[in-house]
Order: C-alpha cells, then sequence, then structure tokens
C-alpha cells in the first residue's frame, strides 16, 4: 500500500506537470501574432521537447544495461525517439541555416522518422514477448475497433481525386506522376503510426491491473496516440493541398513531453528497481 501511495502522489504530479507543460508551451507559440516568428518558436521548442526526451532515453538505457529483454527494449525506444529527435534537428537547421522549410517537403528527413518507427516498433515486439496474453477477445476487439477506425478516418480522404490533379474535367497524368512519391511518403505515416498503436493496445489490455508497470505503458500509448492524430492531421491537409506545421507541431511537441513523462517513470521505478535488486543479487553472490 505505501508503494502504491507513493506510485499514485508521483504520478498526480507528473500529470500537472506535463498537462501544464503542453498547455504553457503551446499557448505560448499559439499567441504569437507573427507567423514566421509563431513557426520558428514551434520548431525550437520542438526540439527541445525532444532533446529532453532522447536525454532521457539515454540516461534509462546507461542506467540499465542493454542486457536482457528490457535493456533491448530501453535501447531500442531510445534509438527511435532519437532518430525522430535527428529529424527534428534537420528541419532547424533547414530552416535557420538553408532557410527552407523542410515540414513542408518530403526529404531525406523522412527516413530519420520511418528508421525511428521501425525501432519503436522493436520496442514494443520486445515489451509483448515479455508478457502474458490473458484478454484475447477484449484486445481483438479494441484492435479491430482502431484498425476499421483508421482506415476510415486516414483512407476517407483519398477519393474523389484531389482537384489539382483535374484539369479540364480529365485527370492530369502528369501531375499525378510528380506527386505520386509525395503522397507515397505522407500516406505511410498513419500506416506506420497504426504498427505503434496496434502492440501498444495489446500491452495495455493485458497489463492494465499492474499499477507500476501500467502508467508508463498508458503514458506512452497517449504519446504514440498524440502522435497519430498530427500524423493524420497532417496527412488530411496534405491530401487537401494546404499542408502546414501548424497546428501539428503543438501536438508534435505534446507527444515528446508526454513520452517524456513515461521516461522519467520508468527512470524513477522500473529501472531503479532493477538496480536495487541486481544490487542485492551481488551482495547474496559476494
Amino acid at each position: 500500500m505505501a508503494n502504491e501511495s507513493s506510485y499514485k502522489k508521483t504520478l498526480k504530479y507528473l500529470i500537472i506537470l506535463m498537462v501544464l507543460s503542453i498547455i504553457v508551451v503551446d499557448l505560448s507559440i499559439i499567441l504569437i501574432p507573427d507567423e514566421h516568428f509563431q513557426h520558428a518558436v514551434a520548431i525550437i521548442s520542438l526540439n527541445i521537447a525532444g532533446a529532453t526526451a532522447t536525454g532521457l532515453g539515454i540516461i534509462a538505457v546507461v542506467r540499465h544495461g542493454i542486457s536482457g529483454s528490457h535493456g533491448k527494449s530501453y535501447l531500442f525506444l531510445t534509438i527511435g525517439i532519437a532518430l525522430w529527435f535527428a529529424a527534428d534537428l534537420g528541419i532547424l537547421y533547414s530552416y535557420f541555416v538553408l532557410h527552407v522549410d523542410e515540414f513542408e517537403r518530403i526529404t531525406v528527413l523522412d527516413m530519420l522518422w520511418y528508421s525511428g518507427y521501425l525501432f519503436l516498433i522493436l520496442h514494443l515486439i520486445s515489451i509483448i514477448r515479455t508478457i502474458r496474453i490473458r484478454n484475447l477477445s477484449v484486445t481483438i476487439t479494441i484492435i479491430s475497433a482502431i484498425i476499421i477506425g483508421s482506415v476510415i478516418v486516414n483512407f476517407g480522404d483519398f477519393l474523389p481525386l484531389r482537384k489539382s490533379f483535374i484539369v479540364g474535367g480529365e485527370i492530369d497524368v502528369a501531375e499525378i506522376n510528380d506527386e505520386l512519391s509525395n503522397f507515397a511518403v505522407t500516406i505511410l505515416y498513419p500506416i506506420l503510426d497504426l504498427c505503434l498503436i496496434v502492440p501498444s493496445i495489446i500491452i495495455l489490455s493485458n497489463i492494465y491491473r499492474d499499477y507500476q508497470h501500467s502508467v508508463p505503458w498508458v503514458l506512452a500509448s497517449l504519446s504514440l496516440l498524440v502522435n497519430a492524430i498530427a500524423d493524420t492531421g497532417y496527412t488530411i491537409d496534405y491530401l487537401n493541398g494546404s499542408a502546414s506545421a501548424l497546428p501539428w507541431d503543438l501536438f508534435y511537441i505534446a507527444d515528446f513531453i508526454i513520452m517524456s513523462g513515461a521516461l522519467y517513470w520508468y527512470n524513477k521505478y522500473h529501472i531503479t528497481d532493477h538496480i536495487s535488486k541486481k544490487n542485492k543479487r551481488n551482495e547474496f553472490i559476494n
């Protein structure tokens, strides 16, 4: 009971801190009247949030090590977040040094985001391998609902064809060919988000009774959900021919802040407990 009371107290303050951070940062950006300055502040804020999450991930890996399933899990998670942060650093460099807004174009930075998804998926798979699937029917029902909803939301905007593709009542084949690669790259994001959300649901629906372990997964899953909302919104804007960094940057900032909360919990409880047990084993052996 004492531990659970400590968990609840920490969680309360952690949630307050995360919510206040998101509100303060997002409102500070929204209230900036100048569009260019607003975008610049959003990019800087995004990178600060990304650096924080990456730093907490690195601390987790250093403290825990990479041995065992959990060690690999922390490593995959940290690499995934670091790759996303590297892509955001690329946006920062392009905007302030090259004076190019990479957010509105398909570039090599997308490969960094794609790679980040790969490692985050590996992270989720490594966690699933350590848990027992108890609620199979509930898990399947929730996953099915999410997949169907995602397909409806993301793919419902594909048709009819964008007006820019149609010239004089006929389909402009040249225009379609020019934008086909951009379209394919952009639409992959909601698909990759689904690859993150589905295993997250599997984990959440099977460890939610374990208070200590469920908290970071609730936070991490919420983080991925916020990221999915932003990707979906940006994809819809792109399909409508109005791709823009805002307001979706605000969601990505919140994504990193919430993930930082999950990593803080990992460091404070999971890894600290692991180190404590490891030290006790070493003392017993010696």
